[in-house]
């Protein structure tokens, strides 16, 4: 009998695939002079051909029904993009000029307490006369901290400033190119924060107050440990910038550099911890699981709500929503649904690098990651010919272990395969390097994060001495990983400079490897049809094609 894990079925990526394909298209190409009115009208028409084929018998029916579909969502996607952010394809003319504007903060980036400068994401709400076609659009702005009002996320400041268009990079690899892939366009540079037009809803106020008590609860017993305490910090709070270059070279190098960004580790271990403490409390499962959702929102929101944790939530809610309603569903459905609820809420994700290397690495794990590990577990058995009720304390220690390490293997094997087109296109590293360290700092981080969750826990109901042994622990744990990747990176092979021969071959190249991990869960990874090594032989053409190194 074949595996659960080989029988994936996700009807969603019938809308997802040609929806992404729209949106692509809608980045590459401006909406018709005729204005996006006939496009929605054809758009309504395929779906509604769609509709009528469905109900007809026959393989032509079916093929016409899902050609439909197809067209419909690909049109809706281009509409989309351009009706969301319809000055996408504008080019600003306009030389640089001062300019007072009222703006929204949505997002403060952090920065460290030497830092002069305050830095942050914006919306333009209101303008003089002569700017009336800044409304409406997202900026990045720089404020002076020593003659500035700190800006808060959702609060309303009237500023003044330099306003200029976003200078382009050489490699489309840089900050700017970000800002750019979120639609921002424009920057404010050399800004003063006049006054303050709205304070930040009560909302925002207890995050920005919560997470200064958990910042507190975290540091507390580190006083003599600045260095453990920033990557404690870094590692629950997502705060990059008290990270030294060294330990975020040394990160990025071997590959590991994902544990610091409030990405789907962090939130799938405290969601795991938040539903493990709920069964273990014998929590009806459909209340556990709205309590571990709520709880879980609240932590993203208080960390910041950055897309990668929103991203992670969203799997989350949509993998428990399955399980725990009974729904015939499987892991790459709810991947396919939060990846499609995500473009719906915000199509411009689909060209951020974390959306992509993200959904690439989940999905590898899903298609090939959980089949393979099976496969090798299936192959375990250590003590075939010895009775389980003969089994000692050694017996299964041995057996749990050799299970634990063959999983792990598969896992990291697997996103080594998916994340290597990324790390060199958009990092210019490869890092062979990051099979073996994933493997030793993934746990270890894991380890540090259920510490931290602890900790947490015990200083929000005033148990400060449990708080305290908990983060002796997680720094412990922390100094420890940093020990092992400054020293590792020092050793030859671990990793290499590298970069693309063109540009398009980066996203091309995930696009690749993505479709080999899909076309090999579609063949249940027959021998035939290349097995598990479908996607290492596409991995290695394109490193062998289009990669140079040095």
């Amino acid at each position: 009998m074949s595996s659960p894990a080989l029988h994936l079925r996700a009807p969603l990526l019938w809308l997802l695939v040609p929806l992404m394909a729209g949106l692509t298209a809608a980045r590459l190409w401006p909406a018709p002079a005729g204005g996006l009115g006939p496009l929605l009208w054809a758009a309504g028409l395929a779906g509604s051909s769609a509709v009528w084929w469905a109900r007809r018998p026959g393989r032509g029916a079916g093929f016409a029904w899902g050609l439909g579909l197809c067209a419909a969502a690909a049109l809706g996607g281009f509409v989309l993009l351009h009706a969301r952010h319809p000055a996408w394809h504008l080019v600003e003319s306009r030389p640089p000029r001062e300019i007072t504007v009222t703006m929204r903060v949505q997002q403060a980036f952090p920065v460290a307490p030497a830092t002069r400068s305050l830095t942050g994401l914006a919306e333009i709400i209101a303008t003089g006369a002569a700017d009336r076609e800044l409304l409406g659009r997202r900026i990045y702005f720089s404020a002076i901290r020593r003659i500035s009002v700190p800006p808060q996320r959702s609060g309303s400041y009237v500023m003044r400033g330099v306003i200029e268009p976003l200078p382009p990079e050489p490699g489309g690899a840089g900050f700017n190119d970000y800002l750019a892939n979120l639609g921002i366009r424009q920057r404010i540079t050399r800004a003063q924060i006049i006054t303050e037009a709205a304070p930040p809803t009560p909302f925002q106020r207890f995050c920005a107050g919560a997470q200064d008590r958990l910042e507190g609860i975290l540091r507390h017993g580190l006083g003599e440990q600045p260095e453990a305490a920033s990557l404690y910090l870094a590692m629950l709070l997502g705060e990059k910038a008290v990270l030294s270059a060294e330990q975020q070279n040394a990160f990025m190098r071997s590959g590991t550099f994902h544990i610091f960004s409030i990405s789907g580790l962090h939130v799938g271990v405290i969601g795991l911890a938040l539903y493990t403490l709920c069964n273990l409390l014998r929590v009806p499962r459909r209340v556990a699981a709205a309590a571990t959702l709520v709880v879980l929102w609240l932590y993203v929101a208080i960390t910041g709500a950055s897309s990668p944790a929103v991203r992670a939530f969203l799997m989350i809610a949509f993998l428990l929503a399955a399980e725990v309603f009974r729904l015939p569903g499987n892991a790459l459905a709810a991947l396919a649904a939060a990846a499609l609820a995500t473009l719906l809420l915000d199509p411009l994700q689909l060209f951020s690098t974390g959306f992509q290397m993200s959904y690439a690495v989940v999905v590898a794990l899903v298609v090939m990651g959980r089949p393979l590990g099976e496969k090798w577990l299936a192959a375990w058995r250590p003590f075939a010919l010895r009775p389980m009720a003969d089994w000692r304390w050694p017996h299964r220690a041995w057996e749990w272990c050799g299970r634990w390490f063959l999983g792990m293997s598969a896992a990291c094997w697997t996103a080594f395969l998916a994340s290597t087109p990324s790390g060199i296109g958009y990092f210019a590293v490869f890092s062979p390097g990051a099979l073996l360290a994933n493997l030793v700092i993934i746990p270890l981080s894991s380890l540090a994060i259920t510490a931290g969750f602890v900790s947490l826990l015990a200083g929000l109901v005033g148990l400060l001495p449990v708080s305290g042994v908990c983060n002796a622990l997680a720094a412990l744990t922390i100094r420890g990983m940093d020990a092992l990747l400054l020293h590792g990176i020092e050793l030859p092979g671990v990793y290499f400079n590298a970069h693309f021969r063109a540009d398009w071959l980066a996203p091309a190249s995930l696009v690749l490897m993505t479709a080999a991990f899909l076309a090999g869960a579609s063949g249940r990874w027959a021998p035939r049809y290349g097995g598990y090594w479908l996607p290492v032989g596409v991995l290695v053409v394109l490193l062998i094609l289009g990669v140079k190194f040095g």
